[in-house]
C-alpha cells in the first residue's frame, strides 16, 4: 500500500515539475519553397501525419536524415520527440539548431518548414537577435517580457502560410539555439510574465534607438494606443547620422530629374511642427513642391529612422538624423542606459509602456 502511495506521490511531483516548465507552443516559418530538408534531432522522435496522427517513420537521435518533398503523402506532418518534453528536445534543420521539433508542409509540392516550439525556448532564441546579450540584466528582461508579449499578441499573423510568426525582423528575429547565460538568465527570471493593459494583452513593440524622444504610434502606423504614446527619454543620444543620396539615386527611387529645392522644417528632438510629429519625426516633407511622409522617404532611402534634417548640396540631399527603427514603444538602447542607472525591469517597462500591469500568464 505504501508503496503504490509512494509511486503516486512520485508521479504527482513530476507532473507538477513539468506543469511548472510549460509555456505555450508557437509554431515558427523557417523555411519555403524547399524540395527537401536535411534533419538531425537531440532524441529519438516520432514522424506523424498530422491529419491522422498516423506514425509514419520513427527517427533516431544524433542521425542526419533527408526529408523528400516527393516522398511524403500526406499534406502536413510533424517529427516530434518520443519521450522527452518537446522543450528539451533540439532539432539540425540543415546546419542551425533550433528548440523543438519540425512541421513540414506541403504547399505546390514544396515544404514550408516550421519550427515547433516552446514560448519560453522561443525566446531564447529571439532575445540574443533582439538585443545584445551584453547589455544589463534588467534591460535584457524587459525585453524578454516585451519579446513574450509581442509573440503571444502577434500569433497567427502568419496563419495564412501555416504558421505563426516568421524568423525575421517582420515578427522577431529568431535565431534558434544560442544557449547564452545572459540572456537565459533574462528569460528564466521573467518566466511567464507579460504586459497588460486593462488587462489585455499589449502589441509591445520595441526599436533599437529613440534619439531622445519614442513616437506616438498613432504617427507612425495610423491608429492611436493608450500606452504606445511618445515619451523623452532621461538619456539624450548625440550620434548623428547622416546619408547622402546621389542626383542618380533621386532619379531611381522618385523619378525626379533634377531636385532644385526641398523643404522641410528644423529639427528639435520633442518639438511639435505642421509637418513634424510630437517627437519631431517628420510626418512630411517636400521635394520640388511634392509632398512625401517621412516614413516613405524613410523606406526609399533606407534612413535609419524618421528623426531627420534634409538639405540640398549640388543636386543631391543630404539626410541627418538621430536613431535607429521606428521609434515605437521602448527603445532597446534606452532600456540599456535606464539599466545602467539603476533602474528595474519592471520601471524601465512601465516607463515605456504607459498604464501597463505586470502579469504572470503562467
Amino acid at each position: 500500500m505504501f508503496k503504490k502511495f509512494l509511486v503516486l506521490m512520485i508521479i504527482l511531483l513530476m507532473s507538477r515539475a513539468e506543469a511548472a516548465d510549460w509555456s505555450p507552443e508557437l509554431k515558427i516559418g523557417l523555411l519555403s519553397g524547399v524540395e527537401e530538408v536535411t534533419l538531425k534531432v537531440s532524441a529519438p522522435c516520432v514522424m506523424t501525419e498530422v491529419t491522422s496522427g498516423k506514425i509514419l517513420t520513427k527517427i533516431p537521435a544524433e542521425k542526419k536524415f533527408v526529408v523528400h518533398v516527393e516522398k511524403i503523402k500526406a499534406d502536413s506532418v510533424e517529427i516530434r520527440p518520443e519521450e522527452i518534453p518537446l522543450k528539451d528536445l533540439q532539432t539540425q534543420i540543415e546546419h542551425k539548431k533550433y528548440f523543438g521539433g519540425v512541421r513540414l508542409n506541403k504547399v505546390e509540392e514544396k515544404f514550408t518548414v516550421i519550427n515547433l516550439v516552446p514560448l519560453e525556448e522561443y525566446l531564447r532564441g529571439v532575445l540574443p537577435g533582439e538585443m545584445p546579450p551584453s547589455y544589463p540584466l534588467e534591460a535584457l528582461k524587459a525585453q524578454a517580457v516585451a519579446a513574450r508579449s509581442f509573440a503571444l499578441k502577434n500569433r497567427g499573423k502568419h496563419k495564412l502560410e501555416g504558421f505563426d510568426l516568421c524568423a525575421t525582423t517582420h515578427c522577431q528575429v529568431y535565431t534558434g539555439v544560442k544557449e547564452l547565460e545572459s540572456t537565459d538568465r533574462a528569460v528564466a527570471e521573467t518566466f511567464g510574465k507579460i504586459l497588460t493593459y486593462e488587462d489585455k494583452l499589449i502589441d509591445a513593440s520595441f526599436h533599437a534607438d529613440s534619439g531622445g524622444m519614442t513616437e506616438d504610434v498613432a504617427d507612425v502606423w495610423g491608429f492611436p494606443s493608450p500606452y504606445l504614446v511618445a515619451v523623452e527619454e532621461l538619456f539624450k543620444t548625440d550620434e548623428a547620422w547622416t546619408i547622402k543620396i546621389s542626383a542618380k539615386e533621386i532619379f531611381d527611387t522618385l523619378e525626379i530629374d533634377k531636385v532644385k529645392s526641398v523643404k522641410l522644417s528644423k529639427l528639435k528632438v520633442g518639438k511639435e511642427d505642421s509637418d513634424r510629429t510630437s517627437s519631431g519625426r517628420v510626418k512630411t516633407a517636400h521635394i520640388n513642391g511634392k509632398k512625401f511622409t517621412g516614413v516613405e522617404l524613410r523606406q526609399k532611402f533606407s534612413l535609419p529612422s524618421t528623426l531627420f534634417d534634409m538639405k540640398l548640396d549640388e543636386g543631391e540631399i543630404i539626410f541627418t538624423g538621430y536613431g535607429s527603427g521606428h521609434g515605437v514603444g521602448m527603445s532597446q538602447k534606452g532600456a540599456r542606459a535606464y539599466a545602467t542607472d539603476g533602474w528595474t525591469y519592471e520601471e524601465i517597462l512601465s516607463h515605456y509602456y504607459k498604464d501597463t500591469k505586470l502579469k504572470e500568464l503562467y
